[in-house]
C-alpha cells in the first residue's frame, strides 16, 4: 500500500491552455495531446510536488519554493494563476514489498 498526494487551484482566467502546453512542451514531457493541457500538465506537477515532498520532506511551503526556484517551472504559489494547496510524501508499506532473491 502506498499513499501520496498534491492538490492544486487553477485560476483559469490567469493561467490558460496555452501556457501549460507552452510548459509541457518546454520540458518536452509525454503527455496525451488530446487532454486538456492544464490537467495533463498539473498532473506532471503533481508528480514532481511529491517526489519533491518526498526527497526533501517538505510540506506544501518547502514545496512552492522549490518549484520557485527551479528553470522552466512557473511560480505554484498562486501569483501566476496556478496554487499548491496540499502535498504530502509519498509513504511506502514494507508488508507490502515482494521480493526475489537470486543465490548464484
Amino acid at each position: 500500500m502506498y499513499d501520496a498526494e498534491a492538490c492544486f487551484k487553477v485560476d483559469t482566467e490567469k493561467f490558460k491552455a496555452e501556457d501549460a502546453r507552452l510548459l509541457l512542451e518546454f520540458f518536452t514531457w509525454d503527455y496525451d495531446h488530446e487532454a486538456d493541457p492544464i490537467d495533463e500538465l498539473m498532473k506532471k506537477y503533481a508528480i514532481k510536488a511529491i517526489w519533491v515532498a518526498t526527497s526533501e520532506n517538505y510540506n506544501e511551503e518547502g514545496v512552492k519554493s522549490w518549484f520557485d526556484e527551479q528553470e522552466g517551472f512557473i511560480a505554484i504559489d498562486g501569483s501566476q494563476g496556478v496554487e499548491l494547496t496540499v502535498v504530502s510524501a509519498y509513504e511506502f508499506d514494507e508488508d507490502y514489498l515482494s521480493i526475489t532473491i537470486k543465490l548464484e
